[in-house]
């Protein structure tokens, strides 16, 4: 386990304005579209109608589960619908069902390895062949992991929440880049400062038109996310232009066991909070390159720091609890003066 800062961060940006919770609709027609945008990612990394695949997202507002569980149907394959259960719940159902194939955060694949490997499981105990991970970073480091982990092979898959998330691209066999539906989306790679148009193998920000969605089309859709496309033919046979995997951001935004943290949101939860100061600075704490931990370093008042009684305890525990509501996630609080606030974790 390693630390690193993150990034030094005051609360100068227009509260709010990333990380609203934002409703996407869709007809009938885009739904039928996302399924079959899906189902060819499973098709393109040798998924069948023999597979068994357990879906380890979590089914409630993150449409994604669905869409993965629908893909899978599609194909014919069966389905088993694990949602968020406990890591040793996820094992215990691979080996009853004799599970085929996993589809869950890149960073549940290795805390379910992390049990595995308490419970001394040989992973040749299991039946899983294959593995498809999004919703957050993950480095090449990552995937060894998770391949040598579980005994599978581990491919990459992106979507976008306001077009579809998953099935804008996947990886195939080749694992070298991610193949974007030319057919149902058209990319483009721009300069995030001057918005010029980049060439071809240039790192620029993503952006997407969507050519074939009725309810929300988006026409040059910024993602913020930076990649690089390739259109030369892929060594799997396709032709479809890919993306490389995406590791990079344009705004402030960091994927933490996948779910998306916007600073706006951190400054909105702790603006008003008597004895807190407006500075404040994150702190990441990664395994195998995965963003796993997340650590915020407020600036708190001398008489709150100095404090003997309760009043430190129940602000920290009332900030803590207002995070943890506000990003959806469980993070480690530190109350500081304001001297050590920039002060990197050890």
């Amino acid at each position: 386990m390693t630390s690193k800062p993150l990034r030094i961060l005051k609360k100068q940006f227009p509260l709010g304005h990333y990380g609203n919770p934002i409703v996407i609709g869709y007809t009938r027609e885009d739904l039928k579209i996302w399924r079959e945008l899906v189902a060819r990612i499973m098709a393109g990394v040798g998924i069948t109608e023999h597979d068994i695949i357990q879906v380890a997202f979590n089914y409630g507002l993150f449409m994604g589960a669905f869409r993965f569980n629908q893909g899978a149907e599609l194909i014919g394959a069966a389905v088993v619908p694990a949602s968020v259960a406990p890591a040793d719940v996820q094992i215990r159902i691979m080996r009853d069902f004799r599970s085929t194939v996993l589809v869950s955060t890149p960073s549940f694949a290795l805390h379910i390895i992390e049990i595995m490997n308490k419970k001394r499981i040989d992973p040749k105990e299991l039946s899983l062949k294959i593995g498809l991970f999004g919703a957050e970073p993950w480095p090449e480091s990552a995937r060894s992991l998770i391949e040598e982990g579980l005994g599978i092979k581990a491919f990459d898959i992106y979507g976008v929440s306001e077009l579809i998330e998953p099935g804008v691209s996947g990886e195939c066999s080749a694992k070298s880049g991610l193949h974007i539906f030319e057919d149902h989306f058209f990319p483009e790679i721009i300069d995030p400062v001057t918005g010029q148009s980049l060439k071809e193998g240039e790192e620029g920000e993503l952006v997407l038109t969507s050519l074939t969605t009725s309810a929300y089309p988006l026409i040059r859709y910024r993602t913020h996310d930076r990649t690089a496309l390739c259109k030369k033919p892929c060594a799997c046979g396709r032709t479809l232009v890919r993306m490389n995997r995406i590791f990079k951001r344009t705004d402030q935004m960091i994927s933490v066991r996948g779910i998306n943290v916007f600073p706006e949101t951190i400054a909105e939860v702790l603006s008003g909070i008597k004895g807190i100061g407006s500075e404040y600075s994150l702190v990441i704490h990664q395994k195998a390159g995965m963003n796993d931990q997340l650590n915020i370093r407020v600036n708190a008042s001398d008489e709150i720091i100095n404090d003997a009684g309760s009043r430190k305890t129940v602000l920290h525990e009332k900030i803590q609890f207002a995070l943890r509501k506000a990003l959806g996630l469980s993070v480690k609080l530190e109350m500081v003066s304001r001297e050590n606030i920039f002060e990197q974790a050890k």
